[in-house]
């Protein structure tokens, strides 16, 4: 069996963008869209923390980028506040993930957007799975899968080369450098992933966001919720769980970070049922607190990696 090498942190695009955008783009979104001089940059307006890491990282020096949501905040569920409308109405450009995966927001980007739309998870390049509860709903959690995660980053450096062809080399250059590096966090995953034996890989968490993870990653992947956090699971749902630790002998159950607490409540319920573990807290919708070693894609999904090789070992 390989040894398990934890990914080391480099100094990446991501994190240097990061920086960047802590650093110099503090203010309220209204005072943002209602200044009358825009020194010519436009307003790109992102729905999740994970698109929002996107655009910070391709346009965050050259345009006021904004998200809607916030860490640890469950897209969902999410309730649109006030400035997040006009944000939606003033918006240039906005970058969301489609699938009905934004719930309200997306209905609101629906009816009020002026500017364009691109969704990043419909793409003929992307094939969706479903839920066994959904009847065939495509899952929207596409971003887990880093090759589907490269179709993100790519239509959303075309979609800011039209909106701004002066910079379209810029975007292009910082696209080509952020592919690699979501290349090579991919390639070491699958090593580390490949440390774990067969019978072990196998993930048991709150609600249904990780089956494109499993894919990329070959885990076997269940879940107490469906693909949206809004269904409530059943004490069946419980029941048949609980089988299923047992039977497979499942090492570990993991937590999530931005979803109810009654999902992580059951998942905690079920582990003391069957003796298992709770491996670990995971970043499903939404990436983590800046400083909490997940407040980018890239680092996000290491630390998803770690704990989940750590906790199935």
């Amino acid at each position: 069996m390989k040894k398990f090498v934890p990914f080391k942190r480099m100094v990446t695009l991501s994190f240097l963008a990061a920086e960047l955008f802590l650093g110099g783009c503090s203010g309220d979104p209204l005072d943002i869209v209602k200044s009358e001089a825009r020194d010519g940059s436009k307003i790109i307006v992102c729905t999740t923390t994970m698109i929002h890491d996107i655009g910070k990282i391709l346009a965050g020096d050259l345009h006021n980028v904004r998200g809607i949501m916030q860490p640890g905040e469950d897209p969902h569920i999410y309730e649109l506040k006030p400035h997040d409308t006009i944000l939606i109405i003033e918006a240039d450009l906005i970058l969301m993930n489609g699938l009905h995966l934004e719930a309200q927001v997306g209905h609101v980007i629906d009816t009020k957007a002026k500017g364009k739309v691109v969704r990043l998870a419909v793409d003929s390049r992307i094939q969706t799975l479903g839920s066994e509860d959904t009847e065939g709903a495509p899952d929207p959690h596409c971003w887990f899968n880093p090759e589907y995660y490269k179709v993100y980053v790519e239509k959303a450096c075309n979609a800011l080369s039209e909106l701004d062809p002066e910079n379209a080399g810029t975007y292009r250059t910082r696209t080509d450098a952020y592919l690699k590096e979501l290349e090579g966090l991919h390639a070491w995953g699958k090593e580390a992933i490949a440390t774990i034996p067969n019978e072990r890989r196998i993930m048991v968490t709150s609600h249904d966001a990780f089956q494109y993870f499993g894919q990329a990653f070959d885990i076997e992947v269940h879940a107490v919720a469906g693909i949206s956090t809004e269904q409530d699971p059943t004490p069946q749902d419980r029941l048949k769980l609980e089988a299923l630790v047992k039977k497979r002998g499942a090492k570990a159950l993991f937590i999530e970070t931005s979803v109810r607490d009654a999902l992580n409540v059951m998942i905690r319920q079920i582990a003391t049922a069957t003796d298992a573990k709770v491996g670990g807290v995971l970043h499903s919708d939404s990436l983590g607190a800046p400083g909490s070693g997940a407040d980018t894609y890239l680092s996000m999904l290491k630390y998803n990696l770690n704990t989940v090789v750590k906790a199935l070992q």
